[in-house]
Order: C-alpha cells, then sequence, then structure tokens
C-alpha cells in the first residue's frame, strides 16, 4: 500500500499544462541530463521518502523515469521519442501507453499557463527557488481542493509540492548532471520483459 501511495507522486505532479510539442520543438532548454528528486508522501502520520531519476537526452525527446520505493527500483516510464512505455521490474512486464506526444514529463512553462488563470489569481508567480544549484522561477496554483506549487529551470520542473484535501507530497531535485550523454539502452525496453495489455 505505501509503495502504491508513494508512486501517486510520481503522476500527480505531471498535470501542470496539457502542451505537445511538435517534431522540430525542444522541450528542455538543455540537450542532456541527470537529475535526482527526493519525494515524501504523507500517509497519515507516516512520512514515506522515496527517489525519482529521471534521465533525458535530445532535448527531452527522449527520456525515462526511475522511480524507487524502499530503494529499490520499482517502476520506470520511457520515451524512445515515438511511444511511452511503463515497465514494472518486479513483474518484468511492460506496458504500451500510446504515442509520445509529450513525453514522460511535462514541460514547465509559465507562459503556456491559460491567460484566464492568471487573471482569476488561480495561478501566481512565486519568488524565485535555489534548487541542485539552478535558480528556479516558482508559481503556485490554487485548486478547489487545495494548493500546488511548482519551480522549474530551462523549462524542466524540479520541484511540486501538493497540499490538498487527503494528499500532502513533495518532489524535489537535489542534484543536477549535464556533464555527459545518456547511453541510448536507457530509452528502450530492455530485453526479456513481457509486453501486456495496458491498464492505463
Amino acid at each position: 500500500m505505501r509503495a502504491m501511495l508513494a508512486l501517486i507522486l510520481v503522476f500527480a505532479c505531471a498535470s501542470i499544462v496539457p502542451s505537445r510539442l511538435g517534431a522540430q520543438d525542444r522541450k528542455y532548454d538543455v540537450k542532456s541530463g541527470v537529475i535526482t528528486y527526493e519525494t515524501m508522501t504523507l500517509e497519515g502520520r507516516v512520512q514515506i521518502a522515496g527517489r525519482i531519476v529521471l534521465y533525458f537526452d535530445e532535448y527531452g525527446r527522449l527520456e525515462c523515469k526511475d522511480t524507487y520505493v524502499n530503494g529499490m527500483l520499482k517502476e520506470s516510464v520511457l520515451c524512445d521519442g515515438k511511444t511511452v512505455y511503463t515497465l514494472w521490474h518486479d513483474k518484468r512486464v511492460v506496458f504500451k501507453r500510446g504515442p509520445a506526444s509529450r513525453g514522460t514529463e511535462i514541460r514547465f512553462d509559465w507562459d503556456a499557463l491559460p491567460a484566464s488563470e492568471k487573471t482569476e489569481g488561480l495561478v501566481k508567480k512565486m519568488p524565485a527557488m535555489m534548487l541542485a544549484g539552478k535558480l528556479c522561477d516558482a508559481f503556485e496554483r490554487t485548486t478547489p481542493g487545495g494548493v500546488v506549487r511548482y519551480a522549474g529551470a530551462d523549462h524542466i520542473l524540479m520541484y511540486c509540492e501538493r497540499n490538498l484535501k487527503g494528499e500532502n507530497s513533495m518532489m524535489k531535485a537535489v542534484s543536477v548532471d549535464e556533464s555527459k550523454s545518456v547511453p541510448a539502452w536507457k530509452f528502450v525496453p530492455p530485453p526479456g520483459y513481457v509486453e501486456q495489455e495496458t491498464h492505463f
């Protein structure tokens, strides 16, 4: 149960702007990198800590997000530039989730937020944050269920804090490595995994 709750955060912060990029657009301003995030989900009075590692190349056209629960690699979401896949490592299965219209992650982009939400004060800018050595722009969004805060740099989401009814969670970048390319095998399902019908 705790493992499932920890995985909820992986998907919960992927709802800033449903942007779709054209074939020639760059999702991120950085060509390649590896970003490590610390995560925390509150279950009652118990804090569940986790870790996410995001790999990307070709300015975000290729992505891989590894999610660790209790120190073990639980799930990966891959984008090979054409298709998005989910891997369950304990069962060694792969699900084909569909076309790679926006990859595995959202694009942090204040300018893409609806002007109406800005006018109504539903989204508003916050003071900049320093995360993993990067100065990040930040904003918060008010929803019927509570408040969600985001921060990012180079169009990459670096921070997401959700304070909602029934949900309190946080994802924060703690390290960034942009010094080398990520190997191509990281963005495709590994051999030996069995493809199953998607449930997403």
